[in-house]
This record gives structure tokens, sequence and C-alpha cells, in this order.
């Protein structure tokens, strides 16, 4: 009797575990990897049915260290077309094979090298980190989400999240109002900040380095973030909270050169070492001597660059580009070692020894003469030991440089402000 009852429950285990092995069976029409398959082909079909190709907010790096970039893709079957920002010409586009696969979940890959694509995740780049991790970027990507007009992806490497969206213009159009916008704003100087109201808030906001700010919501710690040029002003990599709604974004207004939200304009803050720096700008004439023959040269210092970091000018009407350094320390122009592209700036101590060299920081600092106003001799910074450097030389690994077709030795530099 009791074996009867075990045999008995057994089959209606087996008959309930059969029912359930049918149940499952019939809630999809096919295999995991049939239907990954499908979602791969939904996937080919979607990014190639952009006619204009997709806009991409491109972020390197796990920390987005060097904030975001512009690009454009379009693709066919097979292959994609690339442009961006960072080859200075919106234009410009590159070619290249690219897959869909599946890890996960579909994947996006750019597999032949592509000098756009594949310039941010270039071991082989000496910006960013470096030698051997370049900008740290992706090239591989899971693709998290789509609709009709927006794919998020997700980097394999970085984990970043990044966004495809529609293109509704011409890449090219595109492109070339999202780099004029960053001239738009890279050519106010002279500022520390922003200030202004976010949804009600005080926001106080610094001055751009390397495409990240840093955001002070009222009386709260500093928050920093990446961002990316847009056609109209900036995108954040993530949304900032301010006042209980989140900020995507911030307009330019190129009339007030400032910031602007719906609480109205930000307003300046005046970097008071500008002031000093901007003294020397204008028109000079340049004395110096090459050999024993004396020279004059009108020239124009005019602005080059005025960052935390850096404060230079460009030296017009000499054959090669000198750039002169504002020294904050001792309020003064300078004259350092640094390499052209095509070869050193070198210091020359000329009597004695000869000796020349273009290690850091070795220069000549320029001192107002004795009695005069507008006078400017360029004197050795007092880097180089032992050494005076008392004029600078063209130099190169084999000798002296002759390429840029002037004169290549400048000794006892004098500038006279007009």
């Amino acid at each position: 009797m009791r074996r009867n009852i075990i045999y008995i429950t057994c089959l209606i285990i087996a008959g309930l575990l059969q029912s359930c092995t049918n149940e499952v069976d019939d809630l999809f029409d096919s295999s995991a990897q049939q239907r990954m398959n499908e979602e791969v082909k939904a996937c080919r079909a979607l990014l190639a049915s952009s006619e204009l190709g997709w806009r991409l907010d491109y972020y390197p790096s796990a920390k987005q260290s060097y904030g975001g970039y512009a690009m454009t893709v379009k693709f066919d079957e097979t292959h994609v077309t690339a442009a961006s920002e960072i080859t200075g010409d919106p234009a410009v586009t590159m070619s290249s094979l690219y897959s869909l696969k599946s890890d996960m979940g579909p994947t996006l890959n750019f597999d032949t090298y592509n000098p756009i694509l594949h310039f941010f995740a270039d071991p082989d780049n000496s910006a960013g980190a470096g030698l051997g991790k370049g900008y740290e970027g992706d090239y591989e990507f899971i693709i998290q989400s789509h609709s009709e007009n927006e794919i998020v992806l997700k980097g394999k490497k970085t984990k970043n999240i990044m966004k495809m969206t529609r293109l509704t213009e011409p890449s090219e159009d595109y492109l070339a109002s999202v780099m004029a916008t960053e001239v738009k704003i890279a050519s106010v100087v002279g500022v520390l900040g922003y200030t202004g109201k976010l949804n009600g808030q005080d926001v106080s906001i610094s001055i751009p380095a390397d495409r990240r700010m840093s955001i002070q919501i009222g009386g709260e710690s500093l928050t920093t973030t990446g961002f990316m040029y847009t056609a109209d002003g900036i995108r954040f990599y993530q949304p900032v909270m301010v006042g209980g709604k989140e900020v995507s974004s911030l307009q330019w207004s190129e009339t007030g050169q400032t910031y602007v939200s719906d609480d109205g304009p930000f307003v300046s803050v005046p970097d008071p070492a500008y002031t000093k720096y901007e003294r020397f700008l204008g028109e000079y004439t340049m004395k110096y001597s090459y050999g024993n023959t004396p020279r004059e040269v009108p020239v124009n210092l005019k602005l080059l660059k005025y960052s935390a970091s850096e404060k230079t000018y460009e030296v017009e009407g000499l054959p090669f580009p000198l750039v002169i350094f504002y020294n904050v320390e001792k309020d003064c122009m300078e004259i350092l070692t640094y390499s052209t592209g095509q070869c050193y700036v070198a210091m020359w101590e000329v009597i004695g020894d000869g000796n020349l060299s273009w290690g850091a920081g070795l220069g000549m600092i320029g001192q107002l003469k004795e009695g005069t106003d507008n006078v400017y001799e360029f004197v050795d910074n007092g880097v180089w030991g032992t050494y005076i450097a008392r004029a600078i030389i063209l130099w190169s690994a084999a000798g002296e440089y002759k390429g840029y077709g002037g004169d290549t030795r400048f000794q006892n530099i004098v500038f006279i402000k007009k």
C-alpha cells in the first residue's frame, strides 16, 4: 500500500514538472540566442536608418577627466563614417569598419582603426595620461537602450554613459556650430568665473579648464563636472541638482559674454591679475644685436593664452613664432626656453664659453630701464646658476636652426613700447 502511494505521488510530481516545462516553453517563441540575434539585427537597422547620421557625445576617461567632445557617426551595413571637432575642420571625415555583437546584450564595436573614433582610445597618444594610456577612452560600447531618436551607450572600459541622438541637420553644420561656441566662450579673458541664479539658488561657476567646471550652489561645497560644448552653450556629463531641479545645460549669450538661465544672466567675476597682464599688450620696437650688427624691428605683443596655468603673449613681426610669458610673481614679461615645433628657443650665454641650453625654466625677464616707463631690458632670470643668459638662439639636434629664413641669434634684447 505504502509503495503504491509513493508511486502515485511520483507520477503526480512528474506531471507537474512536465506541465511547468511546457509553460516555460510557451512563454517564448524562440531561443535566447535567436532573440539576441533579432535585437542585434534591429540595432543595425536603427543605426543605418538615420540619413544624416547620429550625434555622439563622447567622454573619455572613467572620471571624465578631459570632459566631453562632439562627434558624429553615420552607418551603413558595414562601415561607419565619423567626424569630430577634434580635427579642427567639421568637413573632415574618416571611415572604417564596425560590428554589432552580443555580450550580455548587443554591443557596438569600432573594429578597425579610425583616427577620429580611436583618438581617445589610442595608447600611443602622448597626450592625456601619456604614452601607454592616452586619454583612456572607449571603442567598444554596450547598447543600454534605444528608441527611434536616441541610443544610450555604455563604454566597456570607462563605464561612461554616452548618448547618440539622431541628427536633424548635416554633420558639418552641427560641428561648425559647436566649434563656434567653444571659440566664443574661450575668447572671454580676464574673469575668474561667473555668479548668478539657477532655479532661485545662488550659483558660482568657475572658468572651464580641460572641459571641466566647478559649480558652487549656495554655501555648499564645490561640485566638479565634465561638460561638452553645444551649438548654444555647454551640456554637463550628468545633470546637476539645483533648487530641487536637474540642470543639464547652460546657454551662452554672445551679446552679454556670459551664461544665462531662466533667472537671468550671470555676472562675470574680474580677475585682478589680468589688468597687470594686459598692460604689456601692444606695439613695440624690438632692439637686439645679431653678432656685432644692431637690429630694430617693429613687433606687436598679442594675447596668446590667458588661463590659470598659462599666461602668454605672441610676438608678431619676427621670422619665427616667439612666445613671451607673463611672470605673475615678478609681474613682468619673461622669455623662457620652449620648442617651436621646428627647433628650440634656447638660452645663450654668448660670452665666456658660449654655453647654451633649453632646460626648463631658463630665461630672461624684462626689467623696466631706470628713468623710463616704456623701455624693457631683458636680463637673466637667475635660474641658470653660475651661467648668465644674455641672448636667445634657435637650436636643433643638427645645430643652429636656420629654417625660418631670418636671424637666428638675438643678443641684448630690448622692447620699447610705443
